[in-house]
């Protein structure tokens, strides 16, 4: 059986921590200039270390010539050639200096542009809001690539969205779906901010249903792998978001945001072709559980957020992509665009599925995805 591996990349990264052995930025070169080999060359077959072997996504080898430390020696190096020898030698890339007190840099959450003012909402630039996806389904027939839904990216290898993007559970196929990140605008590609990826496997949460009109358990995980076997590459147009921790309190009226390409409208033909962004409120459990809002549609895997002008929503489009909030400093993914009626209705904002109730799920999944890869054998 042949396996893909998987890596990340980290493409602002200048220099490495300790002994490298966690580096992964694109420095390819030897001490004395000379271009690393690939880990997945043909030179490199009989090699210790090379992207066939069974932990090479951990060691961060893949089909890529980029310096690492897999054996966990004083620094990145990589094979290079000389005549017909394969030789090792140390990277030319610096260690980083040390700042004390040590103090853990958060690597999720974090963007380089605020965004400003979805229905009501201003298009923003994807500095902004790095880790929204967007869901393309692939027509075969027409050979092209249709919007389908927002998603967030969560890790470098993994996005998560909705699962009513998927209807017909029994009919999904990977293969006609894409994931592209970095994009603000659908009409146009930006090869400098955006990365495409093929979708490597859709996990759907068993459980969704919408028997009650509501949908419930609306969460779907998507694996994502570039053409070359990648995973997404964190710049400032691409960045993961944050997972809220499990005991999170956030208190009714608390300012969120919201992101996508949606109808601006309910009565709006086509999507945004902008990405938008805006702000909503949080509304208590208890008041959007009332008959005056949802009543009983509403449980606890889900919760309402709103303007208290009812001028600002989500949308149809918006589906899937992320509501985000600010937590000890860090922005937070405290839920999934999933329902709502019309858009902009008053006393029916829009609702979301509650990421801190499928936590365990979500590890779950990710977890067994992973032990399921490692059993995997080569040959």
């Amino acid at each position: 059986m042949y396996i893909i591996l998987f890596s990340f990349l980290d493409i602002r990264s200048k220099c490495y921590d300790d002994n490298g052995k966690d580096y992964r930025g694109i420095v390819s070169k030897t001490n004395h200039g000379r271009e690393c080999l690939y880990w997945d060359s043909k030179e490199l077959k009989n090699s210790y270390f090379n992207a066939h072997r069974a932990n090479a996504l951990e060691l961060g080898l893949g089909s890529h010539n980029y310096c690492r430390n897999p054996s966990n020696g004083r620094k990145p190096w990589c094979y290079f050639k000389s005549g017909r020898k394969v030789l090792t030698m140390h990277c030319d890339v610096p260690q980083c200096e040390k700042v004390e007190p040590t103090v853990p840099v958060p690597t999720c959450g974090q963007r380089q542009h605020k965004m400003y003012k979805v229905v009501r909402g201003g298009s923003t630039p994807i500095e902004s809001q790095p880790w929204m996806a967007a869901l393309y389904q692939i027509s075969r027939r027409h050979k092209q690539e249709t919007f389908l839904c927002g998603a967030s990216l969560i890790n470098p290898c993994w996005v998560m969205t909705a699962a009513h993007c998927f209807p017909d559970a029994d009919f999904v196929e990977p293969k006609d779906y894409v994931i592209i990140l970095g994009k603000s605008n659908l009409d146009e590609t930006n090869l400098e901010k955006e990365q495409k990826f093929l979708v490597e496997k859709i996990i759907r949460h068993e459980n969704f249903n919408d028997l009650t009109g509501a949908l419930d358990n609306d969460i779907t995980l998507i694996k994502i792998r570039s053409t070359s076997g990648q995973c997404a590459s964190l710049t400032d147009s691409v960045q993961t978001i944050c997972l809220p921790p499990s005991d999170i309190k956030l208190r009714e009226g608390t300012k969120c945001e919201i992101a996508g390409f949606g109808k601006e409208s309910y009565n709006s033909i086509v999507y945004s072709q902008l990405l938008k962004s805006a702000s909503v409120q949080l509304i208590s459990q208890e008041v959007c559980q009332s008959d005056k809002y949802y009543g009983k549609l509403l449980n606890n895997n889900m919760f309402c957020a709103g303007d208290p002008e009812w001028k600002v929503d989500a949308c149809k489009g918006d589906s899937g992509g992320p509501l985000i909030c600010e937590y000890n400093g860090q922005m937070a993914l405290y839920g999934i665009i999933s329902w709502g009626e019309e858009c902009a209705k008053e006393h029916k904002p829009g609702v979301y599925t509650r990421i801190t109730q499928y936590l365990p799920w979500i590890n779950e999944k990710m977890s067994e995805d992973n032990i399921l890869r490692s059993k995997k054998i080569l040959k």
